[in-house]
């Protein structure tokens, strides 16, 4: 477990070992890395994963710093900067720019699902004209036309962000 200075005398303090410094007994021996406040050592962020010495964060700016991965594009980001789509704690994050170009595509299904309906119906009809006559017409355009559909708002389902 890495070691840190202790803010008022500078002796090491262990933040997985340590309450208070041992050699000035010192409360709250840490400062956070981002915004400088004086924390004890029990709301040291994650600091059971602290391996290496690395910069530590209070409780606050730890979650803000925290480095998530983008739902989309699996890449890195911090949390501050992502953006997630419903309330749940275990909610995705995505990159903004990859929301936006989600969205995007969301809206163009949109405007093909009835144009896929539209193309079901005519392809459906002409099959169905071909092997059974006119009921087998309207029967195809039918079954052929609310597939296409579901098709494309299932996949409009699946590709949603969550």
């Amino acid at each position: 477990m890495p070691v840190y200075p202790c803010v008022k005398c500078n002796s090491p303090v262990d933040p997985g070992a340590d309450r208070a410094c041992k050699n000035c007994r010192e409360s709250k021996p840490l400062n956070c890395s981002r915004c400088n406040k004086q924390i004890p050592t029990e709301e040291v962020f994650e600091r059971e994963k602290l391996k290496t010495k690395k910069p530590i964060f209070c409780l606050e700016c730890g979650e803000r710093e925290e480095v998530v991965k983008c739902g989309l594009c699996n890449l890195s980001l911090q949390r501050h900067q992502a953006k997630q789509v419903s309330n749940y704690p275990a909610a995705k994050n995505y990159h903004p720019h990859c929301l936006r170009e989600r969205q995007k595509q969301l809206d163009r299904l949109s405007k093909v699902s009835p144009v896929m309906l539209l193309a079901g119906f005519v392809v459906g009809g002409l099959i169905g004209w071909v092997k059974m006559g006119t009921v087998g017409a309207g029967t195809g355009a039918a079954a052929i036309g609310f597939l296409c559909y579901a098709i494309v708002v299932g996949l409009k389902a699946k590709l949603s962000p969550k």
